[in-house]
């Protein structure tokens, strides 16, 4: 089981309150999920991607890199237990790829559904493969059918239509990504609903601040006073807001640059509730 953190947001932000003020930080996320992290920052030159194949709270360079590089209107970050593929660079997520950034939580197929998967791939996308993880095999096929149908949320469809469809087992496609323009995050588990959980949260609040812990008032408060706004996805509710929302299984969450989240219904479900 691994950890995912998204954001997006009208402005250029940090994570410095989510990472490590936050009363459920998720640096302590990577205390259970040891085996890599990784974070992606969407700046005016493009994407900027770090990760390291050990854990976030024993990086020597993770907190100076958040607190003093790391700032975009889009954030994507990972803590990693593995499941497929030894701790490597090559199988930490996220992954970036034509223009993609990409991070996945759950296990997907054993070794007869891993060549199937590979298989649905064109020669390009094998070509491309950084390491050895059914996780990037799954966003590979997201981006080709990204590309084939010239349409994210129908391509992502398709990609989940294809696993379904060529019966490949799978624990949970829970993912965080993004296109450069938006953030998508899918929620879409078989089994331990309570393991495969996916919320978001909408910032600032403007009321109720009654029962928040100091740092998290004082994050609403800038926020208030600076004009930012933004929607965080976390597998976790590592805040103590009372707003976060539960993704339902089989949706997945579009959110544009205008702030304005939208729930898409997978074609077939993902699993019974």
């Amino acid at each position: 089981m691994c950890r995912l953190f998204g954001l997006i947001a009208n402005k250029p932000v940090d994570v410095r309150y989510s990472f490590y003020l936050s009363p459920h930080k998720f640096e302590d996320l990577s205390k259970d999920n040891p085996h890599g992290w990784g974070i992606a920052w969407l700046t005016d030159k493009g994407w900027g991607l770090f990760k390291e194949p050990i854990p976030l709270h024993k990086s020597s360079r993770a907190r100076n890199l958040i607190e003093k590089q790391v700032r975009g209107r889009i954030i994507i970050s990972h803590v990693r237990k593995a499941s497929d593929g030894s701790p490597s660079f090559g199988n930490t997520h996220p992954w970036q790829y034509r223009g993609w950034v990409f991070a996945h939580n759950g296990k997907i197929g054993n070794r007869r559904d891993r060549d199937v998967l590979l298989g649905l791939l064109e020669d390009e996308h094998r070509e491309n493969l950084e390491g050895e993880t059914d996780s990037e095999l799954f966003f590979h096929l997201i981006v080709q059918e990204v590309f084939r149908a010239g349409d994210p949320v129908r391509g992502i469809q398709s990609a989940v239509r294809k696993i379904l469809d060529k019966d490949i087992y799978f624990s949970s496609l829970n993912f965080v990504a993004s296109d450069g323009k938006r953030l998508y995050a899918l929620r879409c588990f078989t089994r331990k609903p309570y393991r495969y959980t996916l919320y978001y949260i909408e910032r600032p609040i403007t009321d109720d601040f009654w029962g928040l812990s100091d740092a998290t008032k004082q994050l609403i408060e800038t926020k208030l006073r600076t004009g930012e706004r933004a929607i965080v996805v976390a597998s976790e509710k590592i805040s103590d807001e009372k707003c976060w929302r539960e993704i339902p299984n089989g949706r997945l969450l579009v959110i544009d640059s205008d702030l304005k989240p939208q729930l898409r219904e997978i074609k077939r479900k993902c699993a019974s509730e």
